[in-house]
């Protein structure tokens, strides 16, 4: 797991960007800055703490200072000629000023700050945000402050979901930047066909029985249960677009049972795969 520091200017208390390629995004990293994102075009899964997320186009995320986090947009926007088009702010948690934080009247921004740190989630964002969060990006001096504290009253006043779970604790990651990056990218490249335990122990150079520890630790889920939620937020995905029957999605999402598959399916997004495809 990887630690970027992005806010790293002394004179400026909150940086900001917009990208058309996943840069940090496809590695399993953290960063003492809470990061603040609007995704106006692109598909994928977001992992957050110990949650797997399937995010949409015209949906924001606000992750807290030390939540790692790993974007896996989906392969149509992985070329030059499908970009995506994800609105990036990242600012410290007292951005500004200690001072000021403590007032009565930032009571409400101190409170999403806070909450920040379990990772928030929120789809379908209205126009009306849409169009004050990329005020953040445009503007410049003090309007780029004012339009992000309006931002994140906007974002929570839209009552959007939290995302790790409340047992999710924060450990010190710094020792495990190669080995938890290669683990989780083994697990993206092959998720879809057998992911085997042992392969993923002997890529850490553990033992079957640490790796696990290992894993539940930083992840908060066991492998099985990483990968099967994976292989779901896939099915997820197929099933909201594409025409393939639920066989077909079951076998292309990496189940290698329809009983199981829908057994699992239901146990993560409690709903049946049939149900999930007519309510969306």
């Amino acid at each position: 797991m990887r630690k970027l520091s992005l806010t790293d200017n002394f004179k400026k208390c909150l940086h900001t960007r917009r990208d058309t390629y996943p840069q940090h995004h496809n590695l399993w990293h953290y960063h003492e800055e809470v990061e603040f994102i609007y995704l106006a075009k692109g598909t994928g899964t977001l992992f957050v703490g110990d949650c797997i997320q399937t995010v949409a186009e015209n949906s924001a995320v606000l992750i807290g200072s030390n939540l790692p986090h790993y974007w896996l947009f989906d392969n149509d926007y992985l070329n030059e000629y499908n970009p995506i088009d994800c609105l990036v702010v990242h600012f410290k948690p007292n951005f500004l000023g200690d001072v000021f934080h403590q007032l009565d009247e930032t009571k409400t921004l101190q409170e999403i700050i806070s909450n920040s740190e379990k990772g928030i989630y929120l789809e379908n964002c209205s126009e009306e945000f849409a169009k004050l969060f990329q005020r953040i990006i445009i503007e410049s001096d003090i309007l780029k402050i004012t339009k992000l504290i309006e931002s994140l009253i906007a974002f929570h006043s839209c009552s959007p979901v939290y995302l790790a779970s409340d047992s999710y604790e924060i450990y010190n990651h710094s020792l495990d930047t190669k080995r938890m990056n290669e683990v989780i990218s083994y697990i993206k490249d092959n998720y879809r066909e057998k992911v085997d335990l042992e392969d993923l122990a002997n890529l850490a150079k553990m033992t079957k029985n640490s790796f696990c520890r290992y894993f539940k630790q930083k992840t908060g889920k066991t492998p099985i249960q990483f990968v099967s939620e994976l292989r779901v937020s896939h099915a997820c995905r197929l099933l909201r677009s594409s025409e393939m029957n639920l066989k077909e999605i079951c076998y292309e999402s990496g189940f290698n049972n329809f009983v199981n598959f829908h057994k699992i399916f239901k146990a993560i997004i409690k709903t049946s795969p049939i149900q999930y495809k007519k309510s969306n």
